[in-house]
């Protein structure tokens, strides 16, 4: 036998050999490995037994109801400036004075002017009802009368006009002194003595810290709830110290950026010692006394965004030992973004926060933050 013979021969035996101990059968391919499948990454949220306080607030700003910038309304150089910025001043008080010297030679002459024509309408009415008499005896021709009749008029008109000037000149000199509109504190003075102003001029600011605002934008979703007349707690931000308002007015329109609408609340004037509100103040605003009383009870709340459903009946998704979960539930609408589930879901349960998701049952779920 040749070499080549015995290595074919043994190789025959060997295969006989491991058929005979494998019972005759051919020992099958290593069977492919399963494909993993990979989580899905996911927010879970949990039941809340109430809703969160911050879903039922807005941030506002306090503003004063009475603010102004008082100009000047006359002519002329400044020669007294009475108050600074700082100084509380009351309705009528004065608060910077012009020089009023070519302001009171105008008042004299229109007085001189007016005394003038008071005059001479005195002398044409003595003359005209001279004429009426002559005239109804006789003893006068029409022509003369008529022209007595012109005379008092034009006096008439002359007067008038003396007494209009009169009128404007005791203006500008009155708009010489700058008064104050209202009660309110300075806060701001832009000119000093010696300083020409003219019409337009603006020379204080002035504020009422008495009457306050509030402007607070509302999400829409929210605002239909608020009332005219409700009455608001309100927290400084960001001492936090209470306050009330009252709401005065609704904005008309809904802003298409923010979807917010502007509501005005006025500020309760507190009793003794309450917290110093100035304008511009950042505050908060409490809502939560605008819902029902069933609205505002304990429950199971979800935002509206982890439920499917369709009225009353929808699902969740739970997450239940890593995995997806389909969950039939019961709910009811409290507010537009939020949910409150009456049945079939636990406080303790977790649930994807967003159920639009292609989720089925059994999906693996990697819960992020």
């Amino acid at each position: 036998m040749t070499k080549t013979t015995l290595k074919a021969a043994v190789v025959v035996a060997a295969v006989v050999a491991g058929a005979a101990c494998g019972g005759g059968k051919a020992t099958p391919p290593a069977a492919s490995a399963q494909v993993v499948q990979k989580p899905v990454g996911v927010r879970a949220v949990a039941p809340a037994p109430k809703l969160e306080a911050s879903v039922l607030q807005a941030t506002g700003n306090v503003r004063a109801r009475q603010e102004a910038t008082l100009s000047a309304e006359g002519t002329g150089p400044l020669t007294r400036i009475a108050v600074d910025v700082g100084d509380a001043v009351k309705k009528g008080q004065v608060l910077a004075q012009l020089d009023t010297t070519n302001a009171r030679l105008a008042v004299n002459q229109a007085k001189a002017s007016r005394a003038a024509a008071d005059a001479a309408l005195e002398g044409a009415k003595t003359e005209v009802e001279r004429a009426r008499t002559l005239a109804q005896s006789g003893s006068l021709a029409k022509a003369s009368l008529d022209k007595a009749e012109v005379g008092y008029r034009q006096a008439q008109a002359q007067a008038e006009q003396t007494a209009a000037a009169l009128a404007t000149a005791q203006e500008a000199l009155r708009d010489a002194t700058l008064t104050a509109p209202f009660d309110g504190v300075i806060t701001s003075r832009s000119r000093n003595e010696g300083d020409y102003v003219t019409p337009g001029t603006a020379v204080f600011g002035l504020v009422n810290p008495h009457a306050l605002e509030v402007r607070a934008p509302v999400p829409e979703a929210l605002v239909d709830r608020v009332k005219v007349g409700t009455l608001v707690k309100g927290a400084l931000n960001p001492s936090g110290a209470p306050f009330e308002a009252k709401v005065r007015s609704l904005g008309a329109v809904i802003d298409p950026q923010t979807r917010t609408v502007e509501v005005l609340a006025d500020v309760v004037p507190a009793k003794g010692e309450g917290p110093l509100l100035r304008a511009g103040a950042l505050v908060e605003l409490d809502f939560s006394g605008t819902l029902a009383a069933d609205e505002a009870q304990a429950g199971l709340f979800l935002p509206s965004q982890a439920v499917n459903a369709r009225g009353q009946q929808g699902f969740v998704w739970v997450v239940q030992d890593g995995k997806a979960q389909r969950r039939d539930v019961k709910v009811e609408r409290v507010l537009p973004g939020y949910v409150r589930v009456v049945q079939g879901l636990g406080l303790q349960e977790r649930v994807v926060a967003d159920a639009s998701l292609p989720l089925q049952n059994g999906t693996a779920l990697q819960v992020v933050q």
